[in-house]
């Protein structure tokens, strides 16, 4: 699989992310609860933040784009392979993870994770020019 190129980030063509985003209702309300028991719920939201790590567009996947093996992931997240694969297939199942090229990649992961894409240029414009944004209430208590 080959992924587009992406400036910044400490990752060739990656945007690697310290958060990622979870809807408070669809969490706790949501068909996950009923779909997953709750070890799978906790693969999927460990698959998530995997993902957002991996920094390539929802793909759990090395640097250059190759999938993990299965075993690794599961060391990854410190639980029983069984356990990962009985998850993947159920996500798999709800059309909640895609398998491309034995890559393990979350459908829809823009529209999961669109406030960060949303945030990202002003992010970026503030790292040129980091004294043109402090402004405000307390801007002039700021040191630089």
């Amino acid at each position: 699989m080959v992924w587009p190129e992406k400036k910044g980030g400490n990752m060739r063509g990656s945007s690697r992310r310290t958060w990622v985003k979870f809807f408070v209702t669809g969490w706790l309300h949501g068909s996950i609860r009923w779909q997953l028991d709750p070890s799978e719920r906790g693969v999927w939201a460990d698959l998530i933040c995997l993902a957002g790590e991996c920094g390539k567009e929802g793909a759990i996947c090395d640097n250059d784009g190759r999938s993990y093996p299965r075993d690794f992931i599961a060391n990854q997240l410190n639980i029983p392979q069984e356990l990962l694969d009985r998850a993947i297939a159920k996500c798999k199942h709800e059309g909640r993870i895609d398998d491309r090229d034995d890559i393990i990649v979350i459908t829809n992961w823009k529209a999961y994770q669109s406030e960060y894409e949303r945030q990202k240029p002003y992010r970026e414009k503030k790292a040129e020019d980091p004294d043109k944004y402090v402004k405000g209430k307390y801007g002039h208590m700021v040191k630089r």
